[in-house]
């Protein structure tokens, strides 16, 4: 089964302009069939406290499944407003954007499960040796790094780019 994996973070000026401007992730979900596996990893390049609660708390809203209700406004709240500082301060931002009840919000950031998730990820992440974001993997050989095509698609962007990830994801 193909294999797309997406790496970005909070605190990249560059994945914030990305997913604002090409809105990606649901470019990518629309134009590719149900057979292909695509994760989205929040990469901890920047060490702390918050980064972990950032990944912990991506890896929570993509197991609710209401990742497009939160990606901009955390973004925004990490980078824009600098109102996303703590674990309170995404917890009321998962109440104020997606409705989840901050026990439920607890709930999920105490599983064992989730725990396990962010381990998985962090490994994935390591075995990449990933230096920057965003960036994206396919089929676990094919690295796509936004920096070094972004002049080469300026026309068309997102068409090019997608057209790029499909004929990757059919090289073997």
């Amino acid at each position: 089964m193909p294999n797309v994996i997406e790496f970005f973070s909070f605190f990249c000026p560059y994945c914030y302009e990305f997913e604002k401007t090409h809105n990606m992730r649901t470019l990518i979900k629309k134009n590719f069939n149900k057979n292909i596996k695509i994760h989205t990893y929040h990469v901890n390049l920047i060490k702390g406290k918050l980064s972990y609660i950032l990944t912990k708390s991506w890896i929570i809203a993509e197991q609710m499944g209401i990742e497009e209700k939160i990606m901009i406004p955390v973004f925004s709240g990490v980078q824009e407003t600098h109102t996303i500082n703590t674990i309170n301060s995404i917890r009321q931002l998962f109440k104020k954007k997606a409705g989840i009840k901050e026990s439920i919000f607890d709930n999920f950031w105490n599983s064992i499960t989730i725990d396990i998730l962010v381990q998985k990820q962090n490994q994935d992440i390591k075995k990449c040796k990933l230096e920057h974001v965003p960036t994206m993997l396919i089929n676990g050989k094919y690295i796509i790094n936004y920096s070094n095509i972004e002049d080469i698609f300026k026309d068309n962007f997102p068409q090019k780019y997608i057209k790029l990830i499909k004929f990757l994801i059919k090289k073997k």
